[in-house]
């Protein structure tokens, strides 16, 4: 009778396993390490590169390296290029940890690595030379797409084989990470065409630049964000999954649809007014989302505890979602907005919150928490990491401050006054000039955590090399 009354015990009151951290990463996550590292190096080459640019649209006389069109070229690309790798990384490393099973093939996975950045580097190269296929975001040469293309479908191979070794197919995660593996080199594809007809052309161009960043790579950022909050323990995996499921549903179905509202204006039919416009309006859902979990965490968490680092990249990821991506894309996503609104200074704020703010913030707080999490940091290393958190915020923040004004006086006097276009960029230069200040402080944050970080990789790196007392 004792014996049947433990069994029933332990079948409907089972004794809670308090998780166990390991005491060092596996080998499938140390090959996380290049991927994150990468992030914070080329952060800092394109905060100054994008401080440059933004120099010389207002001085076209100063002697340059790079004239204005390279410059930007290079700068959107590494927009992308970075938080790409960042990414993946963060994927390789959160679903060996969720899963805890080893990656198909590890070598692949630092293979890739090499692979990716090679393809990146050729890539900026050609950009610098003014090498471009002359579509924006899309000018990479033909045969360096192809590349690309090449390093996603192994990355989705990895996961996928992953996932099929170990029998993983049916947990959220595992679900979630392959639904956005599987799409990034499915959405990729419209960049190896180019069609004549300027429409299907710009149609094919915004699948992959509101669908293939927005889409795929944010249903693998997003996973990554749920996991950073399971495993600094401000959030229960349960809980986590659930709220996955949500915004991955949310990201596809909405995201898919909303991708009309860049269709208003390039000889599509009217319908994509009314469509673009309402799913526009339901993107917002998965922002308040992930703000709300943002807030319980904070709210919930006990007065002793010690935030990691990470948390506060988070958060800022959370904000500039909200304002950026959610407030104001919302707001230009209203066709009569829109309509005098769009290709203005006004996108470029947009872009600056959205891609950065939300995207590249949580693809930092994915690779700190990676390369810090086994750790030891020095007070002076915590100072230096939350200096270059207010400096990215406080320089992205009088960025976005300054070009939106710019982009409303830009949408009054020249689309809506008429006038001309050079007098009315010579009347924004004031603006123009501030947000360069912006740019500055945040190239000296962007630059700051690059070297800290370097600098913690490579202290740790010569402590292997050192020899070991003799007894």
């Amino acid at each position: 009778m004792l014996v049947l009354l433990k069994m029933i015990k332990k079948l409907f009151f089972p004794r809670r396993r308090q998780e166990k951290t390991p005491v060092q990463d596996s080998p499938s996550q140390k090959a996380a390490y290049t991927y994150a590292l990468a992030t914070f190096l080329f952060l800092g080459l394109q905060g100054i590169l994008a401080t440059a640019g933004s120099l010389h649209l207002i001085f076209p006389d100063l002697p340059a390296p790079l004239n204005f069109a390279s410059g930007r070229a290079m700068h959107l690309n590494l927009s992308i290029f970075w938080p790409l790798l960042g990414t993946m990384g963060g994927v390789y490393y959160f679903l060996v940890e969720a899963t805890d099973r080893e990656l198909f093939s590890i070598r692949l996975a630092r293979w890739g690595f090499w692979y990716l950045l090679g393809t990146g580097m050729a890539t900026l190269g050609f950009l610098a030379f003014g090498k471009t296929d002359g579509r924006e975001y899309l000018e990479a040469p033909y045969f360096l797409k192809i590349a690309l293309l090449t390093g996603l479908l192994a990355f989705t191979f990895n996961l996928l084989a992953t996932a099929i070794k170990n029998r993983l197919l049916v947990q959220p995660e595992v679900v979630v990470i392959l639904s956005g593996a599987l799409l990034a080199p499915l959405l990729y594809l419209p960049t190896i065409f180019f069609v004549t007809h300027p429409t299907v052309d710009d149609v094919l161009r915004f699948l992959v630049i509101h669908l293939w960043e927005e889409g795929s790579l944010e249903l693998l950022a997003t996973t990554i964000g749920a996991a950073l909050l399971a495993s600094l323990k401000v959030a229960g995996r349960q809980k986590v999954k659930r709220l996955l499921l949500w915004e991955a549903g949310l990201v596809l179905t909405s995201g898919f649809i909303a991708t009309g509202h860049h269709y208003y204006w390039i000889g599509t039919p009217d319908f994509w007014k009314v469509i673009g416009s309402i799913a526009s309006g339901l993107q917002v859902v998965p922002v308040v989302l992930l703000a709300l979990t943002a807030w319980q965490t904070t709210a919930n968490r006990p007065r002793n505890f010690t935030p990691n680092l990470a948390l506060y990249f988070f958060y800022a990821s959370v904000f500039w979602n909200v304002v950026g991506a959610g407030l104001l894309g919302f707001l230009l996503a209203i066709p009569p907005l829109n309509r005098y609104a769009h290709g203005t200074y006004f996108t470029s704020a947009h872009a600056h919150m959205a891609l950065f703010g939300f995207f590249g913030f949580l693809v930092l707080a994915s690779s700190y928490y990676i390369l810090t999490r086994r750790r030891r940091l020095s007070p002076t290393h915590v100072k230096r990491i939350k200096l270059s958190l207010v400096l990215l915020n406080s320089g992205l923040a009088l960025m976005a401050a300054c070009l939106v004004i710019a982009g409303f006086l830009q949408t009054y006097l020249w689309r809506g006054l008429g006038m001309d276009f050079t007098q009315v960029h010579l009347l924004l230069l004031p603006y123009l000039l501030l947000r360069t200040g912006g740019g500055a402080i945040f190239a000296a944050g962007g630059f700051l955590l690059a070297w800290e970080m370097v600098s913690l990789m490579l202290k740790s790196w010569m402590a292997l090399l050192k020899p070991g007392k003799e007894p």
